[in-house]
C-alpha cells in the first residue's frame, strides 16, 4: 500500500496505538509520510473537523466512515503539508471505492482549497476556551483545565507546546561510555546531535531511526525525557541500597536507578502486566544490568515474601500511572482517548498506590511520587492528602537533590509546594513532570 493508504486504513480501523504494525512494511520517506499523515490528522482533528462542517453540506455525523476519514486526511494534506492541492485532492479521492463518494469528497476537497487559510475563531478574550479548543485542537475540558489552572497566558501556550514535534532525547549509560563519546561517534555517522539539559543526555537535531543508531544494540544508551530523567535523579539512587521501581515500564528509569547503583546492592522493579515486565527485563539485559530482579505484581496487593520486601527499601519510585497531560506532544491521540471522568478514578488509585508502598519503606529512606500529567488531583490533591495521613513522611524539596544544571529545569515553574515540584512544557521545553520527595522519619 501507499503511505496514503497506510495512514487511511490506520485512522480508519482505530488502529492508532498499533501502528507500528501498519507501517512495518513501509521505509525511508514513505513510512516517515505515513506516520505524519496520522499523527497530524489526529492532533488537529478538532479543527478539521470544524472545516469539514463549514464546506460540507451534510453533517459529519451522517458520513459514512470512510468518507469522514478520507476528507480528514485530504483536509489535513492542504492546511499544513504544502502539498500540490490537484495531489492532496486526487490521491484523497482515490482511496474510495465508489462513484458518489469520490465526488463528494473532490467537491469538499476542492471547496476547502478555494478558502484555505479562512477560519473563523471565537475571541479569544471573550471566550478563551472556544478559541484554544479551535485553534489549538483541543476537546474542551483540557482546554478549559489549562487556562483555569495556569492562567490564560499559559493555558494557551501549553496548549500550543501540545502540538509542537517531540524531539528525541537519549540518556547516555555512564557505565559504558559519555556523552561526548556518543555525540562524536553520531557525527561519525552523519547524525546530528548536541547536550541535552541534563547531564548525561543527548539531544538528537533530526529524526533518525533509534533502533538503528550506533550504539543502541550495545545499551549505551536509552530513549528518555530530560523530564524523565529528573526524576530518578530526584530519588538519587546509590550503591549498595535496596531500592523498589514500583511501576517500571517500559523500564527508562529503571535502568538509570541501575546505572546509578553501578551495578550493587538490590533492585526491584514491579509491574502489573506482564508484557509490559518484559519490557522492563529487555531493557535491563540491552544496559548490560544483571542484578536488577523484574517481578510481576499490582502493588495495591499482596507482594511477594521474603528478601527486599521483608527488609524493606532505602529509596522507593512510584512514578504512577495517570492522565498523561504532560506528554500530549508524543500521544496526539491521547487528548481524544482520555476523559475528564477519568481524573477521579486516577487519582484513588494513585492513592492507594502511595499508600502501599510507603509500608515497606525503611526508617530513614526516601519516596519519590511522580507523574506525567497536570491535574492537581492527581498530583498535589493526591499527595498533600498522602502527607496527612501519614505524618511520619517528611516532605523534602526535589530540588535540593538536584544538581545546579539539573535544577535549572525545576527553578522555572512557578508551581511548587510542601516537597513538590511541577515541570511545565512551555517553561522547559521538556515533557511536563510532577515530582515529588519525602523522608521517612
Amino acid at each position: 500500500m501507499t503511505p496514503r493508504e497506510v495512514a487511511f486504513r490506520v485512522l480508519l480501523d482505530g488502529a492508532v496505538a498499533s501502528r507500528g504494525d501498519y507501517f512495518a512494511a513501509l521505509v525511508g520517506s514513505d513510512r516517515s509520510l505515513a506516520e505524519l499523515l496520522v499523527s497530524g490528522t489526529t492532533k488537529w482533528l478538532r479543527l478539521i473537523d470544524e472545516v469539514i462542517a463549514s464546506h460540507a453540506n451534510r453533517r459529519l455525523s451522517s458520513l459514512d466512515p470512510r468518507v469522514l476519514w478520507a476528507l480528514r486526511l485530504g483536509v489535513f494534506q492542504l492546511l499544513f503539508l504544502g502539498i500540490p492541492p490537484h495531489a492532496s485532492v486526487s490521491t484523497t479521492v482515490e482511496l474510495l471505492r465508489h462513484r458518489g463518494e469520490k465526488g463528494f469528497v473532490n467537491g469538499v476537497l476542492r471547496s476547502v482549497d478555494r478558502l484555505r487559510g479562512h477560519i473563523e475563531l471565537p475571541g479569544v478574550e471573550t471566550d478563551p476556551v472556544g478559541y484554544a479548543c479551535l485553534r489549538f485542537s483541543y476537546p474542551e475540558w483540557i482546554a478549559r483545565l489549562f487556562i483555569e489552572r495556569f492562567g490564560l497566558g499559559s493555558g494557551l501556550r501549553l496548549c500550543e507546546f501540545g502540538n509542537h514535534p517531540a524531539p528525541i532525547t537519549l540518556r547516555v549509560n555512564g557505565l559504558k561510555t559519555s556523552r561526548d563519546q556518543v555525540i562524536r561517534r553520531f557525527e561519525r555517522e552523519g547524525i546530528v546531535a548536541e547536550p541535552g539539559p541534563v547531564p548525561g543526555s543527548v539531544r538528537l537535531l533530526k529524526g533518525a531511526s533509534v533502533t538503528s543508531l550506533p550504539g543502541f544494540d550495545e545499551g549505551e544508551f536509552v530513549v528518555q525525557d530530560a523530564s524523565a530523567m529528573l526524576v530518578s535523579l530526584v530519588v538519587g539512587a546509590r550503591p549498595g541500597e535496596s531500592v523498589w521501581d514500583v511501576c517500571a515500564a517500559p523500564g527508562g528509569k529503571t535502568t538509570h536507578l541501575a546505572e546509578m547503583m553501578e551495578g550493587t546492592g538490590t533492585l526491584v522493579a514491579t509491574d502489573i502486566d506482564g508484557a509490559r515486565a518484559d519490557m522492563v527485563k529487555e531493557a535491563l539485559a540491552r544496559a548490560g544490568h544483571t542484578f536488577a530482579q523484574v517481578l510481576v505484581g499490582d502493588a495495591t496487593g499482596p507482594l511477594p515474601e521474603g528478601g527486599a520486601f521483608n527488609l524493606g527499601f532505602n529509596r522507593i519510585l512510584l512514578d504512577a500511572p495517570c492522565s498523561g497531560l504532560g506528554v500530549i506532544r508524543r500521544n496526539p491521540d491521547l487528548r481524544w482517548m482520555r476523559r475528564e471522568s477519568d481524573i477521579p478514578s486516577m487519582s484513588s488509585r494513585q492513592s492507594r498506590l502511595l499508600s502501599s508502598v510507603k509500608r515497606y519503606l525503611r526508617s530513614g529512606g526516601v519516596l519519590v511520587y511522580s507523574t506525567c500529567t497536570l491535574t492537581r488531583e492527581e498530583n498535589e490533591d493526591t499527595w498533600l492528602e498522602f502527607l496527612r495521613h501519614n505524618v511520619d513522611m517528611v516532605p523534602e524539596d526535589p530540588g535540593e537533590a538536584l544538581d545546579a544544571e539539573s535544577a535549572r529545569m525545576l527553578a522555572d515553574s512557578p508551581f511548587s509546594g510542601p516537597g513538590y515540584r511541577y515541570i511545565l512544557p512551555h517553561l522547559s521545553g521538556s515533557d511536563g513532570f510532577f515530582i515529588a520527595r519525602a523522608r521517612r522519619a
